[in-house]
């Protein structure tokens, strides 16, 4: 697949040098690939997209979007010349502007043009409203309309997601990936809830610190995590005792290897017991050690 960007030895730090929001990273976004930058507040993430936009300067390192140079110890392009497209975390829909004039502002492109990134996200009916008269899904499709217009390099999708609410957030995630999908962008989303970066994403960048700890596949991160901090922030799990292992990888096991039912002979004293719907997180105490286990099964507990 051909890259779209390149991030090489990007370095920043804030409030003097005390503070390192990104740590020599470097990366590649392919061509129609949606890529996550996943992490908790402050590991670095939203000042790592600000940096590709062009809405923040690095210390050093190179970004590359397409066949062009945006920033590097000689270049540094404005946003409007990086062929990048924003959707922020609040949509920054202009209020007095109908949902038409929205999606064409700022951009060259002809009222046909227009018309169609309309019909092809499904909102041409509503052309003539204004943003409050819509609802959240409709106003992230204007949001993504205005975005794709100008067919730019690179989709950056700062935590769209982060402020609504569970129902609604199932639908509109599932939304925009069918309009990313359709329309064959490459995008960088950025996020710190790991059920949207597993739903949403190619591959997975997980940043903690202003260092970048793995890339994979959702598959590949959750599978097999280079760490015990990765392993840890993707789900929970059990740490398991030195002696059982000689490397990291059979240190831990997830809860979910750890399944209660019939079959299962382990002698333990029961700790806790937490309902979750369809199942139940159980905490067994055993004669050296505690682990977590599920059960899907009423008699096992």
């Amino acid at each position: 697949m051909k890259p779209i960007v390149s991030i090489e030895h990007l370095h920043k730090r804030f409030c003097k040098g005390s503070v390192c929001v990104a740590n020599e990273i470097s990366f590649t976004i392919n061509e129609g690939e949606i890529f996550s930058v996943l992490g908790r507040s402050g590991s670095g993430k939203t000042t790592l997209l600000r940096m590709i936009s062009g809405l923040e300067n690095p210390d050093s390192g190179t970004i590359c979007i397409g066949n062009t140079v945006v920033y590097d110890a000689k270049t540094n392009l404005p946003p409007n010349q990086r062929e990048i497209a924003i959707v922020f975390q609040n949509y920054a829909l202009l209020p007095h502007l109908n949902i038409a004039q929205n999606i064409a502002f700022g951009s060259k492109a002809s009222s046909e043009e227009v018309l169609h990134v309309m019909q092809k996200t499904k909102i041409e009916t509503l052309s003539s409203k204004y943003p409050h008269e819509i609802s959240g899904g409709q106003q992230q499709r204007v949001a993504l309309a205005r975005a794709i217009l100008d067919k730019p390099k690179i989709l950056l999708l700062d935590e769209p997601l982060s402020n609504i609410d569970t129902e609604l957030r199932t639908i509109l995630r599932s939304e925009l990936k069918e309009m990313i999908k359709l329309f064959g962008i490459t995008a960088l989303f950025i996020t710190h809830d790991k059920e949207d970066a597993f739903y949403l994403s190619d591959r997975i960048a997980i940043m903690d610190g202003g260092d970048l700890l793995q890339i994979g596949t959702p598959k590949e991160i959750y599978n097999r995590p280079n760490s015990l901090y990765c392993a840890n922030f993707l789900g929970k799990i059990n740490i398991l005792p030195q002696r059982f292992s000689q490397g990291f990888q059979k240190r831990y096991c997830r809860l979910d290897a750890i399944v209660l039912g019939k079959g299962f002979s382990h002698q333990a004293r029961i700790q806790a017991i937490v309902f979750y719907g369809n199942f139940y997180e159980i905490t067994l105490a055993f004669e050296e050690e505690t682990l977590m286990a599920y059960s899907f099964d009423d008699s096992s507990v």
